[in-house]
C-alpha cells in the first residue's frame, strides 16, 4: 500500500499486529531503522526478523 503512493497508511493508528513481520530497531530509545521479512506465516516473520536484528546487536 505505501509503495503505490498511499502515505497516509502509514500515519494509522494501532498498527501492531495488522503488519507483522516488519520489525523496529530500536537502541537506546532510538528508532535506527526496521527489518521487514515476508515469505512464512506472518508470526514467524516477526521471529526471524528479530532474530536477525539480535545478530546485529550482539
Amino acid at each position: 500500500m505505501i509503495n503505490n503512493g498511499r502515505f497516509s497508511f502509514i500515519t494509522a493508528p494501532n498498527l501492531d499486529g495488522l503488519l507483522e513481520g516488519g520489525v523496529p530497531i530500536v537502541i537506546n530509545g532510538e528508532y535506527l531503522g526496521a527489518v521487514g521479512v515476508s515469505g512464512v506465516k506472518s508470526s514467524e516473520d516477526v521471529q526471524i526478523a528479530k532474530a536477525g536484528i539480535a545478530a546485529l546487536t550482539a
